[in-house]
């Protein structure tokens, strides 16, 4: 009989585990609470100095826009402002397949759904301007017909 363990017993140790996982989780989640506002700014940024290297000082990128499907976890999507005619776009950072790898592709998208492959987030030079004007990539022309799709949730 000194084997068996009593209700009060275990409901102890069934406490003490559960606390336990719950300490596990709350150290688990909380640095990912904590980085997600560098996350969004460091997304966004990306998204600019893309938009500044093809148009200088042309583009305000703005409040990041929920993407509310299974892609929100290779893409994120910005309000974005041309600063010569005022017009919004979306902006949309997205991981796309390249010969190199896979590389963060930004994309604007106008009011009508216009998909327009801008470049690339961290490929730059003449092996950027190579895969850029490779007008023929079905990669990319996959993703310039995924996007409203995407961003409508559809």
């Amino acid at each position: 009989m000194k084997n068996e363990i009593t209700n009060k017993e275990f409901f102890a140790r069934y406490g003490i585990f559960v606390a336990i996982i719950v300490v596990l989780f709350g150290i688990l989640i909380y640095p990912i609470k904590i980085s997600q506002k560098s996350w969004i700014n460091n997304l966004r940024s990306n998204i600019e100095f893309v938009l500044d290297e093809r148009e200088p000082n042309g583009w305000i990128v703005e409040s990041p826009v929920p993407i509310k499907n299974s892609f929100c976890l290779s893409a994120a999507c910005y309000n974005a402002r041309n600063r010569t005619t005022g017009e919004l776009y979306k902006a949309m950072i997205l991981r796309t397949q390249t010969l190199y790898g896979p590389l963060p592709g930004v994309f604007l998208i106008d009011s009508e759904e216009n998909v327009e492959f801008v470049g690339f987030a961290s490929l730059h030079g003449r092996i950027a301007e190579q895969i850029k004007n490779n007008d023929k990539s079905e990669r990319i022309h996959f993703w310039k017909e995924k996007i409203p799709y995407i961003l409508n949730d559809k």
